[in-house]
């Protein structure tokens, strides 16, 4: 077993720097009894419904589908509980050399190492996983041609160029012109968030493997090819499901599990890969994700034991209950993931207007809202002031609160905010209507002490909650968007991914040439000095623009039944599920 330790300063998984938090099919229940892993069965409770088996995209990378894609696939590395990056040796090996002024990383997979339907992991899918995380076909410009709708940032791959496969089809060689600190985690061809096997693509856009790569090898890029549309239409879309899919080939993986079972927004069974090839092979058969929106409801679920595991999001209530529950260990740490209100700047929206944007985030009460459901939890609790890292960071955080113009929303006299606010409306009652999710108690109050506040400067703020705000986020029918990013951290590509003009995962339509650069830069260095000044001069451009407000950093909370073995809670992503193999059922 191998492992690297990395900085954990606000980062995110290779898929995506960060996925959306909701914390923002079988009708069985759990099973906590001995025997062998053919009859042990656990459930767990998610709080947002299925909706995809591709968590690569920018609609399908909210935290359920990526706890799916965990399960069903893996690639070179995982990312721990204690933030290190742990090699899978038995899935295949990268290496880097000094190049001159840049490096040299070879990726190459195992012989032997096979889709669960026994399709050979090998050029195919190394190049699909290249294609889609480089953004190496798209085109330049506004208007310019582009292809996979990659949910992270690819300014980590990109300069890279077109690698060179091996003879076998085994390895793949990325020649960067520079070293940079998330080289390790800039690729991955199966896990971390990416799990769409080359053959099933090929045969979504109609066509077989062979042409899918002789296309990945020959198209131009920046230039419109009807083979290159196919297959990344079928990537983008493929894969979105809210049932079990008739085609059994969207649910072929590599991982400890493979989705078996799906009940429409209820539930989604996975059972154990009979052909995985990892270090530990499950010794617990059947896994149900259970959706329970609501806190109390998981709370319950757990203490009826239907359902053996919950990771709700932290309220005052939920923590004290589940502590008080028999038979069930809990455990709190601060997150990996904070909470935020974002402003839509699109065209026709009343925040195109800087003044409106700055006059709303006037309004907003968060000494209240972070007195009301964070302190009681953490008496230490404190607004966050940065959009780049957490109040844990201590030192990074500490120095960029100084200087990020976050005291352009003073949080002391409301009422002063207030009648700064009315001034920039100058006599305007915008409409606003708020997007987040209804069925998250923090959410639903945090909306609530905004809209109250709001109106007292003349704002017509209107109730946009939904149960599937996740898939309605990229949409952008909305003025405004409470929900929270949740971090691997492991990486740096966070700034690229949220805050970079035109990347699919900046829903706001936010542009700032400066963050652009920052984002870029930031992708070429090794330099902690460096990295860190550049996501300090971009914290401070995203309050001077109005781009939204960070709202707190959350508390992290587990509970799950005391004959479960192997769980190690985790801050971030995957809070529970990311060593689900690992996990058994004591006798």
């Amino acid at each position: 077993m191998r492992t690297t330790r990395i900085s954990s300063a606000l980062g995110l998984s290779a898929v995506a720097a960060l996925a959306l938090s909701a914390c923002a099919g079988s009708s069985n229940t759990a099973g906590g009894g001995s025997g062998s892993s053919g009859d042990k069965s656990v459930s767990i409770a998610i709080t947002n419904v299925f909706s995809s088996l591709n968590t690569g995209t920018a609609s399908g990378n909210t935290d359920t589908n990526s706890i799916i894609t965990q399960m069903t696939s893996r690639g070179f590395y995982t990312i721990t509980d204690k933030f290190d990056i742990h090699h899978n040796d038995w899935f295949g090996s990268y290496e880097k050399k000094d190049d001159g002024d840049g490096i040299k990383v070879e990726y190459t997979v195992n012989e032997g190492q096979k889709w669960s339907d026994g399709n050979e992991i090998d050029k195919g899918d190394l190049l699909l996983a290249w294609a889609v995380q480089s953004g190496y076909f798209n085109g330049e410009g506004e208007d310019a041609v582009t292809y996979f709708d990659w949910a992270g940032d690819t300014t980590g791959l990109a300069p890279a160029g077109k690698p060179t496969l091996s003879e076998d089809g085994r390895s793949i060689t990325f020649n960067y012109p520079q070293a940079f600190a998330d080289w390790e985690i800039a690729y991955d061809v199966a896990g971390n968030g990416y799990g769409t096997p080359a053959h099933v693509v090929a045969e979504l856009a109609g066509m077989d493997e062979e042409t899918l790569v002789q296309t990945l090898e020959t198209a131009t890029p920046g230039e419109e090819n009807e083979n290159l549309r196919k297959i990344a239409d079928a990537w983008n879309t493929g894969f979105n499901t809210t049932t079990m899919p008739s085609n059994k080939a969207l649910t072929v993986g590599n991982g400890p599990y493979l989705v078996t079972g799906v009940q429409e927004n209820q539930s989604v069974t996975l059972t154990a890969n009979p052909e995985y090839q990892g270090e530990t092979k499950p010794a617990i058969n059947e896994v149900i994700l259970k959706v329970l929106p609501d806190a109390a409801g998981q709370v319950q679920a757990l203490q009826n034991g239907d359902v053996n595991a919950v990771a709700p999001q932290a309220s005052i209530d939920t923590v004290s209950q589940l502590e008080s529950l028999e038979n069930a260990v809990t455990k709190t740490q601060p997150d990996q993931s904070y909470d935020h209100l974002d402003l839509n700047m699109k065209e026709g929206s009343p925040f195109a207007d800087e003044n409106v944007r700055k006059a709303f985030l006037l309004t907003v009460p968060r000494q209240d809202i972070v007195n009301k459901l964070i302190k009681p939890m953490d008496d230490k609790a404190e607004v966050l002031n940065s959009q780049l890292y957490l109040v844990s960071d201590a030192d990074n955080y500490k120095k960029t609160v100084e200087s990020n113009n976050s005291d352009m929303y003073p949080l002391d006299d409301m009422d002063a905010n207030i009648a700064k606010a009315k001034e920039l409306l100058d006599g305007k009652t915008p409409t606003i209507r708020i997007l987040y999710n209804s069925k998250n108690s923090n959410r639903v109050n945090s909306f609530q002490m905004i809209k109250e506040s709001a109106e007292k400067a003349g704002f017509k703020v209107e109730d946009a909650g939904s149960e599937q705000w996740g898939t309605l986020l990229s949409g952008g029918d909305y003025e405004a968007s409470i929900f929270g990013w949740v971090s691997s951290g492991v990486d740096n590509v966070a700034l690229g991914q949220i805050f970079k003009t035109g990347s699919s995962s900046n829903f706001t339509q936010y542009s700032n040439a400066s963050v652009d650069a920052s984002a870029d830069q930031i992708m070429k260095t090794t330099d902690e000095a460096k990295i860190n000044e550049l996501k300090m001069s971009a914290d401070a451009e995203t309050f001077k623009d109005g781009y939204g407000l960070p709202l707190f950093q959350s508390i992290a909370v587990t509970s799950y039944s005391d004959f479960l073995t192997g769980v190690k809670p985790k801050p971030g992503q995957q809070p529970l599920t990311w060593n689900i193999e690992e996990w058994d059922i004591a006798n």
